[in-house]
């Protein structure tokens, strides 16, 4: 009967609905990672920044290799930097040739 609500239209009324928030949710996690400032100069005053211990909810928002939590020397400044692209490849390249030397090592009586 046309007006009638059944439960498989709820059910796809709600897949409907949570598929379109993970969107949003992706969509707007992908806008704010790429507002990160690249390099490892200071936002505020382009000062050199130190790298810091990631602890407690630190570790979830700078996932990975290519975020890094900074400190500034001169102006006290702390958040959140994105590693440039020709240090993500040196990392991946020294993390594979470690891996290399660790197969080898094991393969050896």
């Amino acid at each position: 009967m046309p007006g009638r609500w059944t439960w498989t239209d709820a059910a796809i009324f709600i897949a409907v609905i949570t598929a379109l928030q993970l969107a949003m949710f992706l969509l707007l996690t992908k806008v704010f990672l790429g507002m990160i400032t690249e390099g490892d100069r200071c936002p505020v005053c382009d000062g050199e920044t130190q790298a810091i211990e990631r602890q407690g909810w630190w570790r979830l928002i700078s996932f990975g290799l290519r975020n890094r939590r900074s400190w500034c020397l001169s102006c006290g400044w702390e958040g959140l930097l994105r590693r440039s692209d020709a240090w993500v490849a040196r990392e991946r390249e020294r993390r594979r040739a470690w891996r290399q030397v660790e197969r080898v090592r094991r393969a050896r009586p």
